[in-house]
């Protein structure tokens, strides 16, 4: 067979689970999928396509689907949650930063997000190449530009400098690959999201039915997020800026429902992944069960701690109720199976009684078969996001005046949930920064990005020796005296995985400290 479009990953892993299997290999080859007479018009393009926004997400719980929760659980923010020892106990020590590089969390991110990458670049060379309409083809490949930035994304921010496939790649190809740096994968990222934001389409100009696939914003937005970075402040505050000067985004949409199946695709989304109920195949969530109670039928993870708790009652911020569901809330009316009036977070078997507001799907709301089946779409960057990117890129220009201007622009959304309690903000100098990022605390809580900020706010090990020191004298009846004991300086960024290096013949090089 010719031709074959093939990932890093699956590249490797062929290579290593062949050897010693030379019966097989005598065999023909059954079952082929050619793809030499593909991309022959625009249905199969655009097909395509498709299949790189579902491999973007995957189609099963423990692929990258609940890798999302490591932005929180790496944190001050939560938990591993349930505390049940032999439950993925994998879980429970990157919770408390015990990193080993055999751990199948970072293994399963790591080779699920290549997978991505590697349908990214077989669709860009197929689609280039294509018969089809040329406005048609540059849009199609700037959605896929988008999604291969993406997805660069979130394995740099976490794993730091790894190998840059930019082409389909043959096993062979494959083993020989090395990391490139850091700054070499964020600058790809940037390529891309320039090219993606040249020709995507605004939100506006999106059919209804198109709603969530990749536009303008959504690729300005991510450019803002990688200048911020990189600490490219300027143009961090420039492309924050091309997104509001758009009039695409606003606050509208009350801070209550953000996270709920009526708002999907809302005026605050630059982009989110979207899940479907639909029961034939799975595309939809499976977070709503990971992180609900175990009393409500879910698994218990990623709980919110007392410490994020707390960051809201200092400030007496409301948004508090809509970010954390503590013991005997009220989240609904009681029913036959269950009291929503008076929730039950099982604390005998939760590290903190305590339980995310966000990914919380009332009953009325959950399909039959939830798992893989949820229907609450995942908003992965959102327009109070940029605002505090735009807020603390124009801090480091020293322009106050317009980071004091976006900041309370947040929190004025915040203030209508309870009007006199989220005031606005006139402090300078520092300890203006400080506010920034505690409100990017409080407004992103438990939506995955406070790990990722600590690190590149360069303060991850001294806000979790804080947390730590807390923690010791807290009088919360759930989690007073649990630390995240193993917490180093080696934890700003994950460890490549063992499988990864042992598959590159020791091509691929691990990070310090592992």
């Amino acid at each position: 067979m010719k031709n074959i479009r093939i990932t890093l990953t699956l590249a490797l892993g062929l290579g290593l689970g062949l050897q010693g299997c030379e019966s097989f290999l005598d065999k023909p080859p059954q079952g082929q999928q050619n793809v030499n007479n593909y991309y022959s018009n625009a249905e199969e393009c655009k097909a395509a396509v498709m299949g790189c926004y579902a491999t973007a997400d995957q189609d099963d719980w423990w692929k990258i689907d609940r890798t999302r929760m490591f932005g929180d659980a790496g944190s001050d923010d939560a938990w591993k949650g349930n505390a049940i020892a032999g439950d993925q106990r994998e879980f429970g020590d990157f919770a408390r930063f015990f990193w080993l590089p055999n751990n199948e969390w970072f293994d399963n991110r790591y080779t699920h997000i290549y997978q991505s990458i590697g349908n990214c670049n077989a669709a860009l060379v197929g689609i280039e190449s294509a018969p089809i309409d040329n406005t048609l083809k540059q849009q199609l490949l700037g959605e896929v530009k988008f999604l291969r930035a993406y997805n660069y994304f979130e394995l740099v921010k976490g794993y730091g400098g790894v190998p840059l496939v930019l082409t389909p790649v043959a096993p062979s190809e494959a083993v020989a690959l090395k990391r490139a740096t850091a700054t070499e994968v964020y600058a790809q990222v940037v390529k891309d999201l320039q090219e993606a934001a040249a020709v995507l389409p605004a939100k506006s100009a999106r059919a209804t039915g198109d709603l969530g696939r990749a536009t303008k914003g959504a690729a300005n937005g991510y450019l803002a997020k990688a200048y911020l970075f990189t600490e490219q402040w300027a143009q961090a505050q420039q492309a924050a800026e091309t997104v509001m000067a758009s009039n695409e985004y606003n606050l509208n949409t009350d801070f209550n429902n953000i996270w709920t199946v009526s708002n999907v695709n809302g005026s605050e989304s630059l982009f989110e992944l979207n899940y479907s109920a639909n029961q034939a195949f799975n595309l939809g969530t499976s977070m709503t069960v990971i992180m609900r109670s175990r009393a409500d039928g879910g698994w218990g993870f990623n709980t919110p701690s007392s410490n994020l708790e707390q960051a809201f009652i200092r400030e007496n911020d409301p948004r508090r109720q809509w970010t954390i569901i503590r013991q005997g809330d009220n989240v609904g009316p009681k029913t036959a199976g269950f009291d929503y009036s008076n929730y039950d977070t099982k604390p005998s078997e939760n590290e903190s009684g305590r339980m995310s507001r966000k990914i919380f799907l009332p009953l009325a709301d959950r399909p039959a078969n939830e798992r893989e089946h949820a229907p609450l779409n995942r908003i992965e960057l959102r327009y109070a996001d940029l605002l505090l990117m735009h807020a603390e890129a124009s801090f480091r220009l020293g322009q106050e005046a317009k980071a004091l201007s976006s900041l309370n622009l947040v929190r004025a959304r915040a203030n209508r949930l309870q009007p006199g309690t989220v005031l606005p903000r006139t402090s300078t100098g520092t300890a203006l920064l400080n506010h920034i990022w505690l409100e990017r605390r409080l407004e992103l809580a438990m939506e995955g990005h406070r790990y990722y900020d600590l690190v590149r706010q360069k303060r991850l090990v001294a806000v979790i020796q804080a947390f730590n020191a807390a923690q010791l004298t807290s009088t919360d009846p759930y989690d007073k005296g649990k630390v995240k004991d193993q917490i180093s300086e080696k934890n700003n960024l994950f460890p490549i995985p063992t499988p990864q290096i042992q598959l590159s013949g020791g091509n691929v090089a691990q990070n310090p400290g592992y």
